[in-house]
């Protein structure tokens, strides 16, 4: 009786390791392949938001008309330097 328990545990332990290795093995491959695809929707995410960006971006960069008075704005004064000669113009500050 001892001898067959005895065999039984050589067979029992490589198999139940195998086993395991099989799960484990299915696992990491399902693991693979999800982050295959996630990274490639991250992408395709990414390039949206890209997309999206520069739609928003590009319509906050058009100018809204003021509202203010224009005695209200400060004025900033700098200079202009075509052909060498110094120029001095004063230009309503607008934000």
């Amino acid at each position: 009786m001892k001898q067959q328990i005895e065999a039984f545990k050589v067979w029992i332990f490589p198999s139940l390791v195998s086993i395991l290795a099989m799960l484990i093995w299915n696992d990491v491959n399902e693991i693979k392949s999800d982050v295959k695809a996630l990274m490639a929707q991250s992408n395709i995410d990414k390039t949206r938001i890209d997309n999206l960006e520069r739609v928003v971006y590009k319509t906050a960069s058009t100018e809204v008309p003021f509202k203010k008075d224009s005695s209200e704005l400060p004025q900033i004064t700098y200079a202009v330097l075509p052909d060498n000669k110094l120029k001095f113009k004063k230009v309503l500050y607008s934000y």
